[in-house]
């Protein structure tokens, strides 16, 4: 039974991502790389605050926290990973800013590429811990998954425009069906896993989750016309990276509990902010 829904978690995986990324791109038929780049402090805000404030931040409760160190690592390796393109959605909703959001995504998921590497290196550096990168399976998926279905809906989107309304109709109706599955599949696995976690392992995760939500919204003040971006790409982190990476170290029992855990209180807590903070209000622009 196990093995049947990691088997149909793993294809809906498959189809649920690229065709909503693809849906994505050719619903917004471009990147706005430029509209980003034109910006370059909230770029350096963004940047420090997702790959370098985060990760420093668990890598110094991993290392004064003894009794929690097995938590602190898990939270550090999700802490190094790309935006989730959930937060898009839910950026959506709140009338945030699509193009920043886009650009932000885009730029965060190549920018991972480069400071997933780095940043282990460094983590080694301090906590002597010796982990296989899998650099190039990482990448690659990403760039499959992920890149690869944006630049094709960009380049539908441009020259030729006239499929584009019947293909979002077939790609958006194969990424719900996708989407749906996988949600169950996830809450099969998920829910015992919450059930056998420790109330003082899911308390750190969720307060370290608080913190950084804290800590994003403090920098994103100078942009909040713009949305809580920074604050939805901190919380909603893309899970795949930290998997892949305990997978490869035959890790995966002992780490997706956290991994499954982080997503899952993250996705609530922003729920509750969103809820809290806008409601029915939308984003001032």
């Amino acid at each position: 039974m196990a093995e049947l829904i990691l088997t149909v978690l793993k294809y809906s995986v498959i189809l649920a991502i690229p065709a909503s990324m693809m849906v994505l791109s050719m619903e917004s038929e471009k990147p706005y790389l430029k509209v980003l780049y034109n910006n370059p402090k909230m770029m350096l805000r963004y940047f420090l605050v997702m790959f370098v404030l985060v990760p420093a931040l668990a890598l110094a409760l991993y290392y004064f926290d003894i009794d929690n160190r097995h938590t602190w690592l898990a939270v550090l390796v999700i802490s190094l990973s790309p935006a989730s393109p959930g937060m898009l959605k839910s950026l959506n909703k709140i009338n945030g800013d699509t193009k920043i959001s886009i650009a932000w995504m885009i730029t965060a998921i190549l920018l991972s590429v480069i400071m997933l590497p780095v940043n282990l290196f460094i983590i080694d550096r301090f906590i002597k811990f010796k982990i296989d990168l899998g650099i190039d399976d990482v990448m690659i998926k990403l760039f499959i998954m992920f890149l690869l279905p944006m630049i094709v809906g960009f380049i539908i989107s441009k020259f030729i425009p006239k499929i584009v309304p019947g293909l979002m109709k077939i790609l958006g109706l194969i990424s719900k069906v996708a989407s749906i599955t996988l949600i169950i599949c996830v809450l099969i696995i998920a829910v015992p896993v919450l059930m056998n976690k420790s109330l003082v392992s899911m308390g750190l995760i969720l307060a370290f989750l608080i913190i950084t939500l804290g800590l994003s919204l403090l920098f994103e003040l100078p942009g909040e016309k713009y949305g809580p971006i920074l604050a939805y790409s901190v919380v909603l982190r893309l899970p795949a990276p930290a998997l892949v990476l305990a997978s490869i170290n035959g890790m995966t029992k002992v780490y997706a509990p956290e991994i499954i855990t982080f997503l899952l209180l993250g996705i609530i807590l922003m729920m509750i902010y969103s809820k809290a903070f806008y409601g029915n209000k939308k984003v001032a622009n």
